[in-house]
């Protein structure tokens, strides 16, 4: 790969949060930010990434920090791809330990 990468510090996203009283439909809107300089200060902010069946535990939604958004031109399909650099966080399914006074995973 050898074409050009384009760099984001914000995105706004929209997702349908049925459970949420935000108005119309269940439609929500968001900033996600990933700025190493947002008012002399970093922002990464962290998300719910959906990833499977609602079946599974967290109803198919993993946690995860966005430290990156990025995009680049695919030439074979003509469009530009949107990405993201995350770093995962941990299950509670991965590390069963609790913390005794609060209940919260460690």
């Amino acid at each position: 790969f050898d074409g050009p990468i384009r760099v984001f510090h914000s995105a706004k996203v929209e997702y349908y949060a049925p459970s949420d009283s935000c108005g119309m439909g269940g439609m929500h809107q968001e900033v996600i930010h990933a700025n190493p300089n947002y008012g002399g200060s970093c922002r990464f902010d962290t998300v719910f990434v959906s990833v499977g069946d609602e079946a599974e535990a967290m109803n198919g939604l993993l946690v995860a920090r966005v430290w990156l958004l990025f995009s680049y031109f695919d030439p074979y399909h003509s469009k530009d791809v949107p990405c993201a650099l995350v770093t995962w966080f941990i299950h509670p399914s991965d590390n069963p330990e609790r913390d005794k006074d609060t209940g919260m995973w460690k």
